[in-house]
Order: C-alpha cells, then structure tokens, then sequence
C-alpha cells in the first residue's frame, strides 16, 4: 500500500481518545517503509492535531470530511467550503426542526449552546466505544471545551459576519430520529451537499466536495497514486466515500455493520489497536 487513509475516532484512537502505542509505533514504521499516511477524520484541525500531538505523530490531515486537506506540515493545501447563501438553507431546516447544531468553519469549531456542545461530545464517545465509563465520557466531552477545542458564541449570524469566515460543517445532532430523517430527506434535495452520519443521533452536512472519499482521491493525486494502490481504515457510515474508493478498504472490529459490509478486510477493534493489526497484516 503505497497510501493508508486512517479514520480517528472509532478507529486510530481508543475510548479514552488517545492513539494508542502500538497504533502509533505501527504508524511509524508504515512511513519507515516508505508508505505514505493520511489521516481522514471528520475533526476539526485543531481537534485533530490535538490527538496527534500527544501521540508524538505528524501526519498530512484530510479533515472535517474532507472539507480541507492539509500538509505533514499542517498548511492548508485545499478547502472546500459551504456557500453562505447554502448554509442559510441548512440552518433554515435544521431549525425548522429545532434541531441543534455545531458550525465547523476554517477559524474554529462553534457552538451557540455549551451544555448541547457537552451532549454531542458524548455522543460521539459513546457511539464509537459503547463500554466506555461515565468517567471516561465526561472527561473527554470537558476536555473538548475547556481546551478551547469549540468555542462558544451568543450567535452564529454574528460569526458569519466577520471577515474570510467559510463554513466547512454542520454538525447536526439530536435524540429524535425522525427529526433527523426529515431533516436528512429535506437537506438531501439540496444541490451540490453531502449529508452523512458518524452516529446515529446526527447528521455531518458539507459540500458534496467536502467527503473523504473524494478528498483522498485528490490527495492521491498530489502524490501520483493510483486509488489501487491505497488502504483506508474507518469504522462509521462518513467513513463510506474513502472505503468504497480504496484499493483495500478495511473495517474495523467496532464498526456498523453495514460498513463492514462494504470493506474487504475487517480487523480488531480500536481498544485492541486495530489500526495497527490491519497496517502490519498488510505491509
């Protein structure tokens, strides 16, 4: 595999949100061997590069979906932006619907209620690792917070307002699925919009453009890579676009089953560091 596309949560790290060591040494000697590694996450770059810094790894990032693709020196090398004038037909529906919503733009990861924010967080969580403790939930949603990780503003209109903000995500969640699912069918008419899911009480909004599917495939490009010859790693449905693409897609052992479905080779779960049997088992 000349290129491995990694998925973070669900896949390279564990219910604490840490890489584990062996993921991390795995990860290393991969690039020893002359493969390149990408990171395809539907983070933020700052909570993205938070994990990977603390695992002492300096990746090339395709984050938010695929709505920027970053160097191993963490520049900006693309972005795919929302439209204003779209977003205002996201957020017209999503409200419509008095469904909650984070807004990931290219100065930040927003939110316009803390205590929703804390929800969210433990969501995802829990969606990824269902053993996890309460402890273990808490501390990564206050983690997410306190670390400057989202912001908290009094209004979205008021950040949109200021100069060269683009809108990269909407990060939709609520309880109510069938809220979701009308949401899910409204937003889906929309041209030139991605709608996915990373659990099954939200809803990732993004430019069509914007998914880790067609982002690896553009980073490929930069590196004359053949789709053939690339490995990609996930473990939830936002995860899809880059599997169905790769060469070797690979699910992991926590994964829906539905995306196991899709992928070639399904290897452990992320608290057995999956990501690093599957790289060792192929390379």
């Amino acid at each position: 595999m000349k290129l491995i596309a990694i998925d973070m949560d669900g896949t390279l790290v564990n219910k604490q949100l840490k890489v584990t060591k062996e993921n991390a040494q795995a990860i290393r000697e991969a690039k020893n061997k002359g493969h390149l590694v990408v990171i395809a996450t539907g983070r933020s770059y700052d909570e993205a590069r938070f994990a990977l810094s603390d695992a002492e790894l300096h990746l090339p990032l395709i984050c938010v979906n695929g709505a920027e693709i970053r160097s191993d020196d963490w520049e900006i090398l693309t972005s795919v932006p929302i439209p204003h004038i779209q977003y205002e037909q996201i957020a017209r529906t999503l409200n419509n619907e008095d469904i909650y919503y984070e807004l990931y733009t290219n100065k930040g990861t927003y939110t316009a209620n803390r205590e929703r924010a804390y929800e969210v967080m433990k969501d995802i969580v829990l969606t990824s690792n269902p053993e996890a403790t309460d402890d273990d939930v808490q501390k990564a949603a206050l983690r997410r917070i306190k670390l400057g990780l989202v912001n908290v503003v009094s209004s979205y209109s008021e950040l949109l307002q200021e100069e060269g903000v683009e809108v990269y995500k909407l990060l939709a969640f609520d309880g109510n699925h069938d809220k979701l699912t009308r949401a899910a069918n409204h937003l889906t008419e929309m041209d030139e919009l991605a709608v996915s899911s990373s659990s099954k009480n939200n809803l990732e909004i993004t430019n069509a453009e914007a998914q880790k599917g067609v982002a690896l495939e553009k980073f490929a490009q930069m590196h004359d890579i053949c789709m053939k010859d690339t490995m990609a790693i996930g473990d939830n449905f936002n995860d899809v676009s880059m599997l169905e693409r790769a060469g070797t897609p690979v699910a992991m052992g926590n994964a829906e089953e539905e995306v196991k479905k899709i992928a070639k080779y399904v290897t452990k779960s992320n608290e057995e560091s999956g990501v690093a049997h599957a790289i060792r088992n192929f390379l």
